[in-house]
């Protein structure tokens, strides 16, 4: 559906709505287009994926996964799990509060909390619960956030539930976010704290901003900052803590989110902070309070996983020298790209409305990646997203670029 259209429909009552966006939907589906992809087997650099308009499953090339690192299917995490499901069984009976809490996650919580120079971590089921967690957890009506513009939907749900004041700004115009704090303050009730949140490597691109001047800025300005370095952690850093560690600023934000189901290969999500905002975000995010605890073998994924990463630094480096491969390729053969430092590479197409055609015959050419468009990213600036992972190898990162080729070729997009 053309972004204009989409906007349109987003305006009509909700039953013309409903209708319209399920036969919208049909006809895709007809077509062909990217919606729900059915993948079988293991997350790997080759999987088998089906459209739903197919019954067949065939194998693709996988540069649209975000398990940067290979540990998704990693023999030792699996191992681990398989021991793990043998002790602890599959699930923790309850939430964290009550009675889905163990030692073993408390370890781990410790050990994610380490990894920014914080103090505590508290464990969460996703990333979009993580932030609606903090928000949640440590706002309320009086206090006010002021928001990267690019940040995931869940901070902006987050938000319309907690019913905080907001304001957004452009993290590559850290002029303008300094001069608007003071307009902010004069606006906010007596008391009111303002919060901050950026992400650490930009989703839609793998871009990094001035982390160190935003904090300093920050900080002159008395706001709590929140990094989302979801993207960042295993694909940045000498030893794959971060931005923070890849930026020299451990310890540096006064909390940090990030997922465990990126560059770890697993599932859930953790925040970290001070022993006094963790403790508020145990007791009073209902997020957390009201969520069963991440299930014992997930907790031992997690961990194994940190324990490759660690004893195997090499793995971030081979990441990085894939990323810079290809990024080398494609820009010889004439593609607009984004040069970021982590596993992201995002293609801009001249053709605005021609990116889902390509990412279509991609995967029907045995090529499986994602795309960014309206709603997710400007109209102007959609793009087809790159995810490189340390198991790729050459060859296939070869064959996936000579197939973008190919198929840019074939739209007139290159």
């Amino acid at each position: 559906m053309d972004f204009r259209e989409l906007i349109e429909l987003e305006r009509k009552p909700f039953k013309e709505r409903v209708k319209l966006q399920y036969s919208t939907y049909l006809k895709e589906v007809e077509k062909g287009f990217m919606i729900g992809r059915q993948g079988s087997g293991p997350v790997d650099v080759r999987m088998q994926y089906k459209d739903l308009h197919s019954d067949t499953f065939n194998d693709v090339l996988v540069f649209g996964s975000n398990s940067y690192l290979g540990l998704a299917n990693h023999p030792y995490v699996k191992s681990k799990v398989v021991e793990a499901v043998e002790k602890y069984g599959i699930g923790t009976g309850g939430s964290p509060a009550f009675s889905g809490y163990t030692k073993q996650h408390r370890d781990l919580e410790k050990r994610l909390a380490a990894l920014a120079g914080h103090e505590d971590a508290v464990l969460l089921p996703s990333g979009y619960m993580a932030n609606l967690c903090w928000v949640n957890g440590l706002m309320n009506r009086n206090d006010i956030i002021i928001y990267d513009q690019n940040s995931h939907a869940s901070v902006i749900n987050a938000i319309k539930m907690t019913n905080v004041p907001f304001f957004t700004f452009d993290p590559e115009r850290l002029d303008e976010f300094e001069k608007m704090l003071p307009k902010i303050r004069e606006r906010s009730k007596p008391g009111a704290q303002i919060f901050s949140t950026v992400e650490g490597v930009r989703s839609t691109d793998g871009t990094i901003i001035d982390l160190k001047r935003y904090i300093e800025i920050c900080r002159a300005n008395d706001i709590v900052t929140i990094l989302d370095d979801a993207h960042g952690v295993g694909t940045l850093g000498r030893t794959g803590k971060g931005t923070l560690e890849h930026l020299d600023l451990l310890g540096q934000v006064d909390l940090r989110m990030s997922t465990c189901s990126k560059s770890l290969g697993a599932q859930g999500a953790f925040v970290s902070g001070s022993n006094e905002y963790i403790f508020m975000l145990r007791n009073f995010s209902y997020p957390y309070l009201f969520t069963s605890g991440l299930a014992q073998p997930t907790i031992a994924a997690i961990s194994a996983a940190l324990d490759v990463m660690e004893r195997e630094p090499e793995r971030i480096e081979r990441l990085h020298d894939n990323v810079r491969y290809m990024q080398d390729k494609l820009e010889t053969e004439g593609f607009n790209i984004i040069r970021g430092q982590s596993g992201i590479i995002p293609i801009f197409f001249e053709k605005l409305g021609i990116v889902g055609n390509i990412n279509r015959r991609l995967f029907e050419r045995g090529l499986f990646a994602n795309i960014m468009e309206y709603p997710m990213v400007p109209p102007d600036k959609e793009r087809l997203r790159i995810s490189v992972m340390t198991s790729h190898s050459r060859d296939e990162i070869d064959q996936a670029v000579k197939l973008i080729v190919e198929v840019a070729r074939e739209f007139e997009a290159l």
